[in-house]
């Protein structure tokens, strides 16, 4: 047995079940796989549904698609739609859809209290704009609002839908059948302190429901906007056990056929007219043109359309009777290795382990003597050793990006002077935002601080004073992005910082050596000279970058304090709020993307509030989170990696090169890039020799002079100890090859490439077909030509899987039989380079892991918990 086995874990393995068809009529329309059926291949799992016509409604013309359907986890699925009547100026008045995630039988007369709804989360609501009242809630009882409207529904009764008598909202049924009250005589609310002093008050159905869910994890989206061609699209989180375990999705449960399955769920979308759900009267002439009552009223509930969700097993899916094969190292192979794992440990085949760690830690790991050190690690830094040899193979080409979630946040007519907003853009009001473009320097603004709206004490300092107050009223920006100049004036309408992950990376260097690269962005970042519009940099940064950093610091030392003048423990005690407090770290680049899609920079804003010390019950303070954004007003950026945005189906951001007009002023730009498969390989095309003979990584610098590629292109490596005992070498070796073979094939079921990645170029697969044979073997590689070319060709175009040299048997994509949840062992501690800048970055990279501000901000623990919670 290998001196590096511990106890194994794996991921979930892959769900597969057909989904049905039911013929719409009284019942809810219902979708089916897009591809007939199946494993979930390359055909994808996509569900089209139509609408109906019931009652006042008429929903036939409305066909929506889901993007995934099956082997789900915790990711986002694209839901678009065609055939919808318009929402009236992006408000959600009328004519939206609302979506949740439930969990019961949809033939079942409570399957409306097994969805999780009812947060009432924000409206996109703007001055003039009517929005649809209690959509976002479970309240079904008659409402204060407008006399007899909506009126007592006559199908609301306990032998049409088991709700009890008088009860005031449905209520929620978990998966393990707890039922929580729903207001009526026999259930009665209970009571919550009155914030102006007075006697309790009696809880409503919102409050009920925090007993389950957040406003800041929930999924629901209440208001889905259809724009003026009568399409939409929405991004929805789908949530296994592990993030909603009230739900249980992908939990094992005993099935009706008596077998043991991964729990399915429903996404139900239900749609919102223009017409009074009792009358048929067009309330679109109204003075108050909105609909207005809970989606689950049965007048309203009637018009729901379901698509069944299939989800992987939450529980490990290999044998904990073997050892594992220990593997460890960057984040951007995360979505690759996660897929794989399950395949292979098929049909009794090797279990390997995986833990998310910093590139320069896996580098000290994969040569470390110890005995429970990883035998492969992940990395896209060549690892100098020769005490152990070690071979290096490509695995994964992927990408660093920029990921959005910006909603148009356009100003209404009538509600400012100037010209009028062109009708073009006046129907993207409330719609997600799909094209934003960015300079380095731009980058570089964010990410230094530099904007005054990310000075926290708003001093003048420098010749700072005269920044813009954040990215949405730079000169520069709204060049290449005009659309901007129709966004509302308000403090809020903008972004809060850019969220990036804590500690070093290659990708965070590889983010600065392509800013650096750039001329204008580099005087400007070193403090040399000021913007054309007169911006500096902040001067907590200029002397930070004589070479690239492979961390995004957050230097900015100011804080805002504010003194509580009740004495605490007998005296005035001042509470800072500090740059991490207000833009702290994410715990990963999954977690960047993650929140982005959530719109919850998890940072912390005034008023400073009373909370009860538990310690001492003294009272003491803690400042405000930051609102979560909701949809029609979100405006939030991340740094992550391209298998991440993907995963959350985020947008992401053009890199464009700055472009002058004869007279030297910024016009539009004509060389923007995004990383298309195309733009990647060209990337790959690019890549120089390292101090690793044979092995070649991608220059950002070298890539942004090539026309067409994409410059934070990645190439990771296997990084493999070829003085690892026979065993552990040949089962390494069947990694690397499937890896280069049936790996390299894209889909969403286990054992491909997961979107967001590339697939590797024939000759980058060869060259891990060679190194496999190596590591097997125990064959030192060959030394390289003269010229240190670095092997062969990476921008070779690819070659059909079965042309790939084998070196031995790829796996079959056979199913694991499902076990319970493995564990997790820690990978080894050992003394790690994390690289400059040092300074005060140092001390606050250690202040934001002391502090734990993200709340799981260790990235290899998240990440080996999210691996064993899903897919990752």
């Amino acid at each position: 047995m290998s001196r590096r086995t511990v106890a194994g874990f794996l991921v979930a393995l892959t769900a597969a079940s057909l989904l049905f068809v039911v013929d719409p009529g009284a019942d809810p329309a219902r979708g089916a796989a897009e591809d007939g059926g199946g494993g979930g291949g390359n055909g994808g799992s996509s569900v089209t549904v139509h609408g109906t016509k019931q009652g006042f409604e008429d929903f036939t013309g409305l066909a929506v698609t889901v993007s995934k359907t099956r082997n789900l986890t915790n990711e986002a699925i694209t839901v678009t739609w065609t055939g919808a009547r318009p929402s009236p100026l992006g408000y959600p008045g009328t004519d939206f859809l609302s979506l949740m995630q439930c969990w019961g039988s949809p033939e079942a007369k409570d399957f409306r209290e097994t969805c999780a709804y009812g947060m009432d989360l924000d409206v996109p609501e703007r001055p003039g704009g009517a929005v649809a009242i209690d959509a976002g809630r479970r309240r079904v009882a008659d409402t204060p609002y407008a006399a007899g409207y909506p009126a007592p529904d006559p199908d609301e009764s306990p032998e049409k839908t088991g709700l009890a008598a008088g009860a005031k909202m449905v209520p929620f049924k978990t998966v393990t059948g707890e039922r929580s009250r729903d207001g009526s005589p026999g259930q009665p609310f209970g009571t919550k302190p009155n914030p102006s002093g007075g006697p309790d008050l009696e809880e409503t159905d919102v409050d009920v429901m925090t007993r389950y869910l957040a406003k800041e994890t929930t999924n629901e989206y209440p208001y889905a906007l259809t724009a003026a061609d009568g399409t939409g699209r929405v991004t929805f989180e789908v949530q296994n056990d592990r993030l909603a375990p009230h739900l249980g999705c992908g939990a094992p449960y005993q099935a009706p056929d008596g077998q043991q399955k991964p729990r399915p769920c429903y996404l139900v979308i239900v749609p919102r007219g223009y017409h009074h759900p009792y009358t048929g009267v067009d309330v679109t002439n109204d003075s108050n043109p909105a609909v207005s009552g809970s989606p689950f009223k049965p007048v309203v509930w009637q018009h729901r359309m379901v698509v069944p969700l299939e989800f992987a097993p939450v529980e490990g899916g290999c044998s904990l009777d073997k050892a594992e094969r220990r593997t460890a190292g960057a984040e951007a192979v995360a979505e690759a290795v996660t897929s794989w794992q399950p395949v292979l440990c098929a049909n009794d085949g090797p279990i390997y382990g995986y833990s998310a760690i910093s590139d320069f830690e896996a580098a000290q790991q994969v040569v470390s003597a110890s005995e429970s050190a990883p035998g492969l690690v992940y990395s896209a830094d060549p690892v100098v050793s020769s005490n152990p040899p070690v071979v290096h193979a490509p695995v994964t080409l992927s990408s660093t990006v920029i990921a959005v979630n910006i909603d148009y946040n356009i100003i209404l007519p009538n509600h400012v002077s100037g010209p009028p907003t062109p009708p073009e853009i006046e129907r993207l009001r409330g719609l997600a935002l799909t094209d934003l473009k960015l300079t380095p320097r731009l980058l570089a603004k964010v990410l230094t601080q530099s904007y005054t709206r990310d000075d926290i004490t708003d001093k003048e300092r420098d010749q700072t004073a005269g920044n813009p107050e954040s990215i949405r009223y730079d000169e520069e920006f709204l060049t290449l992005n005009p659309v901007f100049r129709h966004w509302p004036r308000e403090r809020a309408v903008t972004l809060d910082g850019l969220m990036v992950s804590v500690g070093s990376s290659v990708a965070a260097r590889e983010v600065w050596q392509w800013i650096l690269g750039d001329a204008e962005a580099r005087t400007w970042i070193q403090g040399k000279n000021p913007d054309e519009n007169g911006m500096w940099v902040n001067p907590v940064y200029k002397d930070m970058f004589s070479t690239a950093p492979d961390t995004f610091p957050k230097a900015d030392p100011d804080c805002h304090e504010e003194e509580r003048f009740e004495p605490i423990q007998g005296a005035n005690v001042t509470f800072p709020l500090c740059t991490l407090d207000k833009w702290p770290y994410m715990g990963s680049m999954n977690e960047a993307a993650l929140q982005t899609l959530r719109a919850q920079t998890k940072g912390k804003d005034l008023p400073l509030r009373p909370v009860p010390n538990t310690t001492d019950n003294t009272p003491c303070c803690r400042y405000s989170d930051l609102p979560r954004k909701f949809p029609g007003s979100r405006f939030v950026m991340s740094v992550t990696d391209s298998a991440s945005a993907a995963r959350y189906g985020l947008f992401t951001a053009q890199l464009c090169k700055p472009k002058r007009d004869s007279l030297g002023k910024l016009v539009m730009p004509d060389d923007c890039r995004t990383p298309t498969d195309e733009a990647v390989n060209a990337a790959a095309a690019t890549a120089v020799g390292s101090q690793v003979e044979g092995v070649k990584v991608v220059d950002p610098v070298k890539a942004w002079a090539t026309q067409g590629a994409y410059p934070l292109t990645t190439v990771s490596y296997a990084i493999a100890d070829t003085s690892e005992p026979v065993e552990a070498r040949r089962e390494y070796a069947k990694l690397l090859r499937y890896a280069a073979g049936s790996g390299q094939d894209p889909g969403e079921a286990w054992g491909q490439l997961p979107e967001g990645y590339v697939p590797l170029p024939a000759a980058l697969r060869e060259q891990t077909m060679i190194a496999a044979s190596q590591l097997e073997n125990w064959v030192t590689p060959t030394s390289p030509p003269a010229d240190n070319s670095g092997g062969p060709d990476p921008g070779a175009a690819p070659a059909p899987t079965d042309g790939v040299p084998s070196g031995g048997a790829t796996p079959s994509a056979g199913t694991p039989a499902p076990g319970p949840p493995p564990s997790a062992a820690p990978a080894a501690q050992s003394q790690s380079t994390l690289g400059s800048p040092l300074g005060i970055i140092r001390f606050i990279l250690i202040a934001a892991l002391v502090m734990g501000l993200l709340g799981g901000i260790a990235g290899p623990i998240m990440q080996r918990f999210a691996i064993r919670s899903g897919r990752k």
